[in-house]
This record gives structure tokens, C-alpha cells and sequence, in this order.
């Protein structure tokens, strides 16, 4: 990530190969039928006890809706953690914010703190229980970090619009708070830059190159943040930008790539993807080793993780590229560390995860929002009011509707 350039610029300029891999036509697809949410299935009661023991979606709107099989859904507003394990909601009332923990594995509120002034949360930590809010006010921001145990823990006022995104995974001995708080600085709508709350003196100060620790960041981007994946074992947040026009043109896309241990790098997407002025998805292995980028237009990269985060002098690349056919108005992305399942509105494609090679494919008469794929190949997908659990060889075994019809879905997620 160099600090004399955004992060969109010289290296779009890199044609990628398809590493061999070819194009799926609709020739290709097989239908699949439906059936009734409680159509019974061989070898299991009802068909919603297919489902994995608990499920977790959330909505563009802030909602996080949970899911067991015989019960009813839960619906939840709040910022849920990295790790899906928490989601933390607040309430405003008479000039105090309450804020309350729910457990995302059995819907229970796990404490509940008040704070003075009108808060609303933007990061919750990976343990789920430090939280950042603010309180903006012009081109003021306050930010408060919260415990359940101790309650407010810091309360800093910045001459600037910041948004809190994620917190430093490093502690100083005894301390409360990690060492810092990355946080988005926005220059204008679709301006910004990365800063660190320095938690011991309540400062902004710069973050460090991920690649090369002996360096600082700070650099001006111009784009609009589009979708996110937070990958635990590297302790990565990839966050899929796409750069803002310039006379009328979008320009390009990148990934933001943010280190946990104090460290960002701004990952070129090759372009022939157009994500410059397309729908995206990010998905990630469940091992850590891999990441993916697919666009609505059929266009699908994969990386190695440790090509970003190693140290070079050579700009990381996609290690293979392809393109499916045909292309939509939605695309959804999920991935085991077999399989890597690519949603083009109705048509699903199953690819390896190395050479990006079509495995198979079908199609569903929904649109596709969000899908996850489960270590047996099982894929659970949703879209369209509700969520739709596929076997291995493409047949249906369950159906559940949402209970918030057909808002927005971003993620959806098995709970341990």
C-alpha cells in the first residue's frame, strides 16, 4: 500500500489469466424443484430439523435474525462481533443509551449497561464484549467504549467524523481497552482514510503497512464501502471498496485489508471483474488460507492469504481468476476449505477453490442474497423471504421463511 498513490490506481493496470478454467453457460444448469417448509425428509422428523442446530442472519438494516430448528426466529437489531458470537443493540431513551448483550447462541440478553447522551453501536470486539459507539454532531464525534463488567471505559470527543470499525487485537498488562481502535476518518461522503485511537492517550494517530511494519499509512481514498468478511485465524477484515466516480466513470475496486495487530494494505481486484460499477461478495476458507472476490458479473478471483500479508517487493495477486455465465443482479459467495460456491441471482456454481474450476451447477427460483456452505457440502442459501438448505447432490432438504420477508440479506451464518 503505498502512500503515494490511492489505493486504485497502477496495479489495476494487470491482466490476470483464467488459470485454465472455462465458462459456464446456462446449458450447464440443472433446475432444481422446491418444496414445503415442513415436507417430511428421509431420516429426519420434518424437514426444518435438516438445518444446522442454529443458524444466524442478518439484514442490511441492522438486524440479525436466529434460527434452531421447532423454534421460531428471533429477530435482533445490533452490531453483531467478527466472530457471530454477540450482538449488541442500544436503546435511547431521555437522553441516556442503553445497551444490552445478546447471545447469539441461545437469545438471551447476557448484561445490560446505561450510558448518558444518545449512542448507537458500530463495533463490537472479537470476545464480544468491548463495544464502540458514538455520537456525532456536525463535524464532531464522540466515542465511548463500553464493557459489560466495568460499564463506560473511555469517552473521547474529535475534531473529525470517525467511525469506529474494529479494535487492535493487542493488550497492554491489565489494561481495559486494547492498545487501539481503527477507526474510518471521513474527509467528505466518499472520502476517507484509516486512523488508530491511541486507547492510553485518546489521540488519532497513523496505522502501520501491513506488509512492511516498518512503514506507517497515511493515505486519502475516495470510495464507498460495499460488503465485508472478517477471517479469525489471520486476524483479517477484508472490506470490498468500490472507488467513486471520477467525470461520470467509476474507476476501479479494491479490498481493504485490515491487520488486527495494527496493520492495513489495500489489495488490487483485477479488473476484467468489474466491481468498479457492480454488485460484489467476499467469502473467505474456513482454514484461513484463502480469499475470494466474485462479481455480478460472473467475474471470480481467488487469493492466497499469505501473498497479502507476507512481506515483498511484488504487489499481491489473484492466484486464479474465471468467469460464469450468466451474470445477474445479485451475487452471494460462500466457501469451505473444499469448495467454493458462487450464487448469480437463481444459478449456483460449485468451483474447486484452487483452479476456480466448475464442479457443477443449478439453479433455484430465488435471487440469492447470502449463502454459507457447511464442511459435508451442504449449502444453506437465502433470498427472496427465506432460506433454503441444499444436499450435496443439489437436492432440497428444508425451507424456512424469514420473518422479516424480503428485506436485504448480507450474511448468513452456522453458530457453534
Amino acid at each position: 500500500m503505498s502512500t503515494s498513490r490511492k489505493c486504485t490506481a497502477a496495479a489495476f493496470v494487470l491482466v490476470l489469466t483464467s488459470c485454465g478454467t472455462t465458462a459456464a453457460s446456462r446449458s450447464d444448469v440443472t433446475t432444481i424443484g422446491t418444496v414445503a417448509p415442513h415436507t417430511t425428509v428421509v431420516g429426519v422428523p420434518s424437514a426444518e430439523a435438516a438445518f444446522p442446530a442454529r443458524l444466524a442472519v442478518t439484514s442490511k438494516d441492522g438486524k440479525v435474525m436466529t434460527f434452531s430448528p421447532g423454534d421460531d426466529a428471533v429477530v435482533t437489531p445490533g452490531v453483531m462481533n467478527p466472530t457471530g458470537d454477540v450482538v449488541v443493540s442500544a436503546d435511547v431513551s431521555n437522553g441516556r443509551t442503553t445497551i444490552e448483550w445478546h447471545r447469539v447462541r441461545n437469545d438471551e440478553i447476557s448484561a445490560d449497561i446505561q450510558i448518558v447522551g444518545e449512542f448507537r453501536p458500530t463495533a463490537v470486539a472479537q470476545d464480544g464484549k468491548l463495544v464502540a459507539l458514538i455520537s456525532a454532531a456536525g463535524h464532531h464525534t464522540t466515542v465511548v467504549l463500553v464493557t459489560p463488567s466495568k460499564g463506560e471505559i473511555a469517552r473521547w470527543t474529535f475534531d473529525a467524523v470517525v467511525v469506529p470499525e474494529a479494535f487492535s487485537n493487542a493488550f497492554q498488562p491489565g489494561a481495559d481497552a486494547p492498545v487501539g481502535v481503527f477507526v474510518i476518518e471521513y474527509l467528505a461522503a466518499d472520502t476517507y482514510r484509516v486512523r488508530v485511537i491511541d486507547t492510553a492517550t485518546g489521540t488519532l494517530g497513523l496505522p502501520l503497512n501491513l506488509r512492511d511494519k516498518g512503514q506507517t499509512v497515511d493515505e486519502v481514498m475516495t470510495a464507498v464501502s460495499r460488503t465485508a468478511v472478517f477471517e479469525p485465524n489471520n486476524q483479517l477484515l477484508f472490506t470490498l471498496y468500490q472507488d467513486a466516480s471520477e467525470d461520470g466513470q467509476n474507476v476501479g475496486s479494491f479490498i481493504h485489508t485490515l491487520g488486527l495487530f495494527n496493520g492495513v494494505w489495500c489489495l488490487d481486484v483485477p479488473r476484467q471483474l468489474g466491481l468498479a460499477d457492480h454488485p460484489g461478495a467476499l467469502a473467505v476458507s474456513p482454514d484461513g488460507s484463502r480469499l475470494f472476490a466474485a462479481s455480478s458479473t460472473g467475474g471470480v478471483a481467488g487469493y492466497a492469504v499469505a501473498d497479502i500479508t507476507t512481506f515483498g517487493p511484488q504487489m499481491p495477486v489473484a492466484r486464479s481468476t474465471t468467469s460464469l455465465l450468466p451474470s445477474a443482479a445479485a451475487v452471494a459467495v460462500g466457501a469451505s476449505d473444499n469448495e467454493l460456491v458462487v450464487a448469480l441471482g437463481g444459478s449456483i456454481f460449485r468451483l474447486d477453490p484452487v483452479t476456480l474450476a466448475v464442479r457443477d451447477s443449478f439453479t433455484w427460483d430465488m435471487s440469492v442474497q447470502a449463502l454459507t456452505v457447511l464442511d459435508d457440502s451442504r449449502i444453506v442459501i437465502v433470498g427472496s423471504g427465506r432460506m433454503t438448505l441444499v444436499s450435496p447432490d443439489d437436492q432440497l432438504l428444508a425451507e424456512r421463511t424469514l420473518p422479516i420477508g424480503d428485506a436485504d440479506i448480507t450474511r448468513v451464518a452456522v453458530i457453534d
